[in-house]
């Protein structure tokens, strides 16, 4: 009889031994990898915080310039109505002559223009002479806080020069310059001067000025060239580049 062969019973399973490339698999980063990882990041922050910085700095010097720019067109439209509404009679002609001074004040050309209008340009609502004809005198003054700005003062237009409102009120403290010249039709000029008496100019060019968005800029300037309906007309051909 032959002997029944048993099969091997299974001896105990030895542990397979760890392969070196296993053992160097960490989970993370090293230090250095996370080093350049942060640099990267702070750049990336640095690029994107130039750039918001940048973009906001030229929004807000735009809407400063706009701002600016509102204010002088509108003290600019409101001498525009004023003037084209200049009043004069050959009768008295003393009482409605055209007047200018020339003057400075903070840096700015302050020129100080006077005459005779039936606008109510420049008038507050309760002044008395917001109807009818009056005596308009604007320029450059200061007001209490120390800051230049467009003054206007009014009177009765057959009343002497004393009779001048005391206290001007004052229309824009971002116009701080006020510059008139007079066209003078003999020599096909602009003047900075009104040396005549008992008249009034055919055309007036204003140049208002306003601070520069950044130091040493020159000023923001807005100009007009106004024509006076009531004065003789202007038959010389008039150049309406600003004058120096």
């Amino acid at each position: 009889m032959s002997a029944s062969v048993q099969p091997d019973k299974p001896g105990p399973v030895q542990d397979a031994a760890p392969c070196p490339l296993r053992r160097r698999r960490r989970a993370g980063f090293t230090f250095l990898e996370l080093l350049v990882a942060l640099g990267i990041l702070v750049a990336v922050f640095a690029v994107m915080f130039t750039i918001f910085t940048t973009t906001l700095r030229a929004w807000n010097q735009g809407t400063e310039a706009l701002s600016k720019l509102h204010h002088g067109d509108f003290v600019m439209e409101q001498l525009v109505q004023s003037m084209r509404s200049m009043a004069f009679f050959d009768s008295v002609p003393e009482f409605y002559e055209f007047r200018l001074d020339k003057g400075h004040a903070g840096g700015y050309p302050a020129d100080t223009i006077s005459w005779v209008t039936s606008s109510s340009a420049f008038m507050p609502l309760d002044s008395p002479y917001a109807e009818g004809l009056h005596r308009i005198v604007v320029t450059i003054g200061r007001t209490d806080r120390g800051q230049y700005g467009v003054a206007v003062r009014a009177k009765p237009h057959l009343s002497e020069e004393d009779d001048l409102d005391p206290e001007p009120w004052f229309v824009s403290t971002r116009v701080k310059g006020l510059r008139c010249e007079i066209f003078d039709d003999e020599i096909g000029a602009w003047q900075d001067r009104w040396d005549e008496s008992n008249a009034i100019p055919s055309l007036v060019k204003i140049t208002l000025e306003m601070e520069p968005e950044e130091a040493y800029e020159p000023p923001v300037r807005v100009q007009r060239a106004i024509q006076i309906p009531v004065a003789p007309a202007v038959t010389s051909r008039v150049d309406f580049v600003e004058s120096e």
